[in-house]
């Protein structure tokens, strides 16, 4: 790890350095600190639940983002997550820690990679997310909201999201058709290896996105590699549609709807069957937007979860957000809020 955090350390310096030199040739560099603080309280009420009540942190934590470009075709992108607490016990932060080394889980690395553009070409190496999902995979880990309840349960965001260790290390190649569509193929370390390349386990992606006036994709399928040799097909089908200058209707699809894990809480598998998310945004103003999404669960032939949950975030300031969000689980019947702040220092820009 001490040898990551030098070379991570050498890159940055590097790259200010360069920076300076000919900012006409693309060259420059930005270093943000990110901190966050969630505060998600939750319980399931005695008439209609279990009566079970708690608390967690939410996305509370400290992150670090690394940008910067050394040319006009070579830039990098460095995304560390290096406190997390989730839970009160600070189990989560020693895990990113604990996990380092290993491709199964996340850890303080999230995102490591290089880009090298040519044209309408663009190769990218490195620690990435994984080429398959929706437009919640496509935010910050930072600016995502999640609400979890009793159980674990999670609200906001989806199962996949929340439980599958998305950031792998591997390579990718894409192709831009004019300004409006983009394909992309990948090849990174699989989720169900215990080890990043040791395993010998991989994930193949292939993905489709594009901008078409009000309307815009991202689709995408995976295939990948579990330890017991199966191959699970991870689809994607997420579309949003703009109606004026306002509101955003989307709606995303995938063919699976949650985790599977072994005794020991080891990942073994995706578990067969359906997640749609409808969600609606609206945003009037530069200083405030609301969000409204629903996550539908289907698996074993039934319905398997539901909940649904809005979001409000207000910026007093440009670099400062101000959020809360609540929702209810139907299955649980349980409900959790969360409020929170979310600050970006930049130290560096160049």
């Amino acid at each position: 790890m001490k040898k990551l955090l030098l070379f991570f350390a050498a890159l940055l310096l590097c790259s200010l350095a360069h920076s300076q030199e000919a900012e006409e040739n693309g060259k420059y560099a930005e270093f943000q600190l990110i901190p966050r603080f969630d505060f998600n309280p939750y319980f399931s009420p005695g008439n209609t639940g279990d009566g079970s009540s708690g608390y967690t942190f939410g996305n509370s934590s400290i992150y670090t983002l690394i940008e910067g470009a050394f040319s006009e075709h070579v830039a990098f992108t460095v995304s560390n997550h290096w406190v997390a607490f989730s839970e009160p016990n600070f189990e989560a932060t020693k895990d990113l820690f604990r996990n380092t080394l290993y491709s199964n889980a996340n850890n303080w690395l999230d995102i490591a990679k290089f880009d090298f553009t040519f044209g309408n070409w663009t190769f990218t190496v490195g620690k990435d997310c994984l080429a398959s999902g929706g437009f919640e995979y496509d935010e910050w880990d930072v600016d995502v909201d999640y609400l979890i309840g009793p159980g674990d349960k999670v609200l906001l965001s989806s199962n996949l999201w929340y439980g599958l260790p998305s950031y792998q290390w591997g390579a990718s190649v894409g192709y831009s058709i004019g300004d409006h569509t983009n394909l992309q193929l990948q090849m990174v370390t699989s989720p169900f290896g215990e080890r990043p390349f040791a395993s010998k386990l991989f994930s193949y992606s292939g993905k489709v996105s594009g901008h078409y006036g009000p309307f815009s994709n991202m689709w995408s399928a995976s295939a990948i590699q579990r330890a017991d040799g199966r191959t699970e097909w991870l689809i994607s089908l997420a579309n949003r549609l703009e109606f004026g200058e306002d509101f955003t209707f989307g709606f995303d699809w995938y063919n699976m709807a949650d985790m599977e894990y072994d005794g020991d809480d080891n990942l073994i598998g995706l578990l067969d069957g359906n997640t749609f998310r409808p969600s609606l945004a609206w945003a009037p103003e530069d200083w405030c937007d609301v969000k409204l999404v629903g996550n539908i669960y289907q698996a074993f032939g039934s319905l398997y979860d539901a909940n649904v949950a809005a979001s409000f975030h207000y910026y007093p300031k440009e670099w400062m957000q101000l959020h809360t969000a609540m929702g209810w689980d139907f299955l649980s019947k349980s409900f959790s809020a969360m409020v929170g702040v979310k600050i970006n220092f930049t130290f560096l820009s160049l």
